[in-house]
Formats: structure tokens, C-alpha cells, sequence
């Protein structure tokens, strides 16, 4: 982070070093063309210090202090400050500083001084360094610069704003994103641990391999889901591990339909992305009922797409039951808006004897 600073410091210093002596050999090459190099140079830089002054009093104190903060009157009657202060240095100081620095002789003091212009003629100078200068050129001049370097200053703090609030925005998508995976309904995990306690007790020989799937699936919870993208095979696998612990409960469960065949194992996709619809689905359909309990999933996806598809049975007493959805499909509605935003396309319908969702991922774009 030090050093990513002090690049980003030198690179400024290195800009504003740029434009000064461009604009030093601007100013050189517009008096060159009336006075030798030597006095050209001389005046520019003289003419140059006041406005560098200004120019950063203005980006490092008007603007921050008072400008940005809408103190406009305040800001007005600085800026007229200034340039008063500027009026007074091109009156009086300039043209001694001048004369101190260029030592020129007595009759040519007098000629810039009171005449205004060349020896023996009429003609006015282009820039005249003493008391009857130019002062509209000048300030003109300082005026543009003055502009220029406010152009300049706002602009790098809207800029400077905007990438605040674009990495306070991240910080606080991703804050969010690690808040909503950790919903995770732990109401599973204990019933997966009493049906495996259960096999246990009467030592069937499923007790391994179902204590194995639930490690799995902590295990892809803790660690494999602190990725933003995790593998669709390990996706598919958490789900697997899922219904049959879910079968846990009844051996006698056949109303689970699961079509995985045309799912790609190496697509990417945000983990947990398709559990709390799967978690509702077994909430609500009352899969125990062999009769007229059911659960169809359906996973499939091309180069450019992902088709996630699950429905299950309604029971003619739901209204005794929680409400469909809750907070699981809240959570899912905004992990997706949080990170597929445009790219999702989410359909939730409902009859009277079943629960539909279709959930289409636009994969094959960055």
C-alpha cells in the first residue's frame, strides 16, 4: 500500500513538474519572439512565480477548505484577495525584482519605465516588465491558470470521491455476500446429525457414509465456499450429499427427481446459489407423503447459459405450514442481484397443488 502511495505521489509531482515547464517554454517562446532569449527567460519566470502561487493556494487550500464545502461567498472573497495581492506584486514588486535581477542601463530603465516602448520609436513592447505593463495581459494570463488549476483540483476530487464510493461500495457488497452465505439453515445440519445419531443406535452400516457426506458438505461450506466462484461439480455434490440425507428420514421417499446429465462440471458459479430454493422445496412439499409428495430438479447448462430448474408438490394444508419462501429466498433474490445483477433472470410461480422456480444464468460473459 506504501509503495502503491508513493508511485501515485511521484507520478503527480512528475505531472505538475510537466506542465510548468511546458508552460516556462510556452511563455519563453512568446517573448523571444520581441526580446533576447536571455530576458525572455527572465521575465517568464518571474511573471510565472505569482501564478504558480496562486495556482496552488487555489487547488490546496480554496478549493478543499471552502469551495467543496459550498462556503462559496467565502471562497469569492478569498479569490479576490488573491488577485488584489497579485495587482500589488505586478504593480510594485515585479518591475523592482526586474530591475534588480536584469540590472539594465539608466536609459533603458527609463524607456520601459515611461516610455513603454523601444528606443527612438513609438512601438510598444509585447510585454512590458515594469509599472506600465500589460496588467490586463497578465492577469489574463493568471486567470487562465487560476481556471485551469480549479478544472484541474475538482476534478481529481470527484475522481478521488468516486473511487472511494466505488471501494466503499465493494466493501460493502462483499461484506454483505459473506453475511448472506452464512445464512445457511441450520435446522439441516441438526436434523442430519439426529438421523445420523439414529442410524448409529441401531448400528446400520449407512452410518459411515452418511457421517462422510455430512463432512463434505461442512467441509464445502467452511472452506470451498469463501471463493467467489467454486465449480459446478462441487455444487452438484453438496446437493447429492443433501437429498440423501434428506431420504434420512423415510427409505421409503421415491418421490425425488434429480437430472444433473446435461450440467457441465466445470462451470463457474457462486456457491449456495441453489440451496435455499432446494431447502424450500423439501420444506414445503411434504416429500414423507408418498402419494402425492413430489420434488423435480433439473440442472442443465450450454457455453452461454445455466438453466436451474426445481418444483415441488404443494400440500392442501400449506396454510398451517410457514410461509413459502421466507428468509432463505430473500437471501438467495439478493446474493443473485448482488453478483449476477442483469446477467440472472428469476421466475417463482405457484398453483394450487405446486411451487415453480426457473433461474437462468448468463454464463458465458465477463
Amino acid at each position: 500500500m506504501t509503495m502503491k502511495t508513493n508511485f501515485n505521489t511521484d507520478r503527480k509531482i512528475i505531472m505538475h513538474l510537466l506542465f510548468w515547464v511546458g508552460y516556462l517554454f510556452l511563455s519563453v517562446f512568446v517573448f523571444a519572439g520581441r526580446e533576447d532569449f536571455d530576458k525572455a527567460l527572465w521575465i517568464s519566470v518571474i511573471q510565472i512565480i505569482p501564478q504558480m502561487i496562486i495556482a496552488y493556494i487555489n487547488m490546496e487550500w480554496l478549493i478543499p477548505a471552502f469551495f467543496i464545502k459550498r462556503k462559496y461567498i467565502h471562497y469569492i472573497v478569498l479569490v479576490l484577495i488573491c488577485f488584489f495581492g497579485l495587482y500589488l506584486f505586478y504593480e510594485f514588486v515585479l518591475p523592482e525584482l526586474f530591475h534588480q535581477i536584469l540590472q539594465p542601463p539608466p536609459e533603458e530603465t527609463e524607456r520601459w519605465m515611461r516610455r513603454g516602448g523601444r528606443a527612438g520609436t513609438n512601438d510598444r513592447p509585447f510585454f512590458n516588465p515594469f509599472r506600465r505593463m500589460r496588467l490586463i495581459y497578465s492577469f489574463t494570463q493568471t486567470l487562465a491558470i487560476f481556471f485551469l488549476s480549479a478544472a484541474f483540483k475538482t476534478s481529481q476530487l470527484a475522481l478521488k470521491r468516486e473511487k472511494e464510493a466505488s471501494e466503499l461500495k465493494s466493501e460493502n457488497l462483499n461484506s454483505e455476500l459473506k453475511f448472506l452465505k452464512s445464512q445457511i439453515n441450520p435446522h439441516f445440519l441438526f436434523n442430519a446429525l439426529n438421523n445420523i445419531y439414529a442410524l448409529s443406535v441401531i448400528r446400520s452400516e449407512k452410518t459411515p457414509d452418511n457421517i462422510l457426506k455430512l463432512s463434505d458438505m461442512l467441509r464445502y461450506i467452511i472452506y470451498d465456499c469463501n471463493t467467489d466462484k467454486v465449480p459446478l461439480e462441487k455444487e452438484l455434490n453438496y446437493i447429492n450429499n443433501y437429498i440423501d440425507l434428506q431420504k434420512l428420514k423415510d427409505d421409503q421417499i421415491t418421490g425425488i427427481e434429480a437430472d444433473f446429465n446435461n450440467a457441465d462440471p466445470n462451470c463457474q458459479i457462486a456457491p449456495m446459489i441453489f440451496i435455499p430454493f432446494i431447502e424450500n422445496a423439501f420444506k414445503h412439499s411434504n416429500i414423507e407423503d408418498k402419494e402425492f409428495g413430489w420434488i423435480k430438479l433439473k440442472i442443465e447448462n450450454t457455453t452461454e447459459r445455466l438453466i436451474f430448474e426445481i418444483s415441488n408438490s404443494l400440500p392442501k394444508d400449506i396454510a398451517t405450514k410457514d410461509k413459502v419462501g421466507g428468509v432463505g429466498l430473500e437471501n438467495v433474490k439478493r446474493r443473485l442481484q448482488l453478483i449476477y445483477a442483469e446477467k440472472q433472470n428469476l421466475s417463482i410461480d405457484q398453483t394450487e397443488d405446486g411451487f415453480y422456480v426457473v433461474l437462468t444464468i448468463r454464463i458465458g460473459e465477463s
